[in-house]
């Protein structure tokens, strides 16, 4: 009985959080046209199209400024998902021996007028956040974004990306980050080839 009270009650729950919002927005067709507008794919979306498919990766990770770099190669699987509206990528490699799986979603939210990207890996339990925006001239997305930086303890620790379409078909990945000075140095770049 008490267990059939704890239900109803869960449930009832749910009605009052849900009859709240729902009765409060009744749209008029304007505002309908401008949700429809907000969640339909455009030409912006149409920028990721070209990173979908198969690719391999040589990676340079520069631990510190001005070290050597540790050297990895990955390859990826990219497709676009939920109708066009998102870069999914899958990524395997070889980290320092260790294997390495990654994975992330890349989007254009049309409200905010950026680009997004979400990483995360099997090398971390956070992620990383990054927004930013396309430049059609030098075929060039530009990101900002944060991460938790486990050896140091930032929680908001930032840094900044770039992704060149390159004439040959490969794609060019730079990323800066604070060195010890706090100043930003690269530290890795990825080329990548299509397959």
């Amino acid at each position: 009985m008490a267990r059939r009270i704890a239900d109803i009650g869960f449930a009832a729950a749910i009605g009052l959080v849900l009859a709240g919002p729902l009765a409060a927005q009744d749209p008029d067709a304007d505002q309908m046209a401008a949700f429809m507008e907000a969640v339909s794919p455009d030409e912006n979306h149409a920028v990721l199209e070209p990173l979908a498919g198969s690719w391999s990766h040589a990676v340079a990770f520069y631990p510190a400024p001005g070290a050597e770099a540790i050297q990895m190669t990955a390859t990826s699987a990219a497709e676009m998902t939920m109708g066009g509206r998102y870069l999914v990528t899958e990524i395997h490699g070889d980290f320092l021996g260790a294997p390495f799986e990654g994975r992330e979603v890349m989007g254009y939210d049309k409200v905010k007028g950026q680009y997004f990207a979400l990483f995360h890996d099997n090398m971390s339990t956070g992620p990383v956040v990054s927004w930013g925006s396309w430049d059609p001239t030098t075929k060039t997305m530009t990101m900002e974004g944060t991460l938790a930086d486990p050896m140091t303890g930032e929680l908001e620790k930032k840094i900044r990306n770039t992704t060149r379409f390159l004439d040959d078909g490969t794609i060019h990945y730079e990323n800066w980050g604070p060195g010890p000075d706090g100043e930003m140095y690269k530290t890795m770049e990825i080329h990548s080839t299509k397959q």
